[in-house]
């Protein structure tokens, strides 16, 4: 199952510099977080401040931390063990670190340190291991439900296409193409539509009628991996590639379903420990807010 990106995220990386010594920030249900826990995520520059907006994003991330840790044990019997959290931090620095950096290059450069990293593996785990318990509790979706999704599918076209100024230039396209040139490399050389040429000519999927309606017709009598002849639309010409209907199986479609119901049980959850948890924060920090979005808010100038 995908990872879902709910609400436990981590509000500052980009943190380097150091605090103004100890004292508590915050406490959570009775626990206290300190400033010093706070600077234990930091990588600090010598002699540095650290700005408010940054501090109360590292405290927002350990008052959730700590939420969602005493609620998974609390609700599940969750307890993540350091082996599990050692792993999944080694994991995260794998595919996050530049060609050929040690742990302690990466680090430094993204201006955290071990404890940091090892936290937010450790809230990766609690998300997927609430999530995954959540989703025995999730209805089967019904065959109805799998149907609809299969047809709104059905009914998008899946396309890339290639704009240029004139039918001259479109048709010079439609030659490069014929003598074997690639849509993809095409599109990047040669579309005035820049978004999409970055992406090959990419488009994605939607339906004929949010298109232009010489593009839509064009689109809709197009065979799929053969482009078309070139087409005038209002912003210019093209040629128009449709791809393979991205149709998913039956299968396809109750995963999809049954991770949306996931995801939204888990946000229900993790809102509601949120809401409950008795949260007070230190107003030279900022004030606890835990809708709609769960963060500690830097105090005012």
């Amino acid at each position: 199952m995908k990872k879902l990106s709910i609400l436990l995220v981590l509000a500052a990386l980009g943190l380097a510099a150091c605090g103004s010594g100890g004292g508590v920030a915050a406490t959570v249900n009775g626990v206290d977080i300190r400033v010093s826990d706070v600077e234990g995520l930091l990588n600090p520059a010598e002699g540095a401040t650290i700005p408010k907006e940054e501090f109360a994003g590292a405290l927002g991330f350990l008052v959730q931390q700590e939420i969602v840790s005493e609620a998974a044990e609390a609700d599940f019997g969750i307890v993540i063990e350091d082996s599990e959290i050692d792993a999944e931090a080694n994991t995260i620095f794998e595919e996050a670190q530049g060609e050929g950096q040690t742990k302690e290059e990466f680090l430094e450069a993204q201006g955290i340190t071990e404890d940091l990293l090892r936290r937010f593996a450790h809230s990766q785990l609690l998300v997927g291991e609430i999530s995954e318990l959540l989703e025995a509790d999730v209805e089967e979706p019904t065959q109805q439900e799998i149907d609809g999704v299969i047809s709104e599918a059905e009914a998008l076209y899946c396309a890339s296409h290639i704009l240029v100024a004139t039918e001259q230039e479109a048709t010079d396209v439609a030659a490069r193409l014929e003598a074997g040139e690639e849509f993809a490399a095409l599109a990047g050389e040669l579309s005035t539509d820049t978004g999409s040429g970055a992406q090959g000519g990419d488009i994605g999927c939607s339906a004929p009628d949010v298109y232009d309606p010489a593009f839509a017709a064009a689109l809709t009598a197009a065979e799929v991996d053969v482009p078309t002849d070139p087409v005038e639309s209002q912003f210019g010409w093209h040629i128009i590639l449709l791809r393979e209907d991205e149709v998913p199986t039956a299968d396809e479609a109750r995963a999809t379903l049954t991770s949306e119901a996931v995801n939204e049980a888990a946000n229900t959850w993790f809102t509601d420990q949120f809401e409950k948890a008795e949260v007070s924060v230190d107003s030279e920090y900022g004030t606890w807010q835990a809708t709609p979005t769960p963060q500690v808010v830097p105090p005012a100038e």
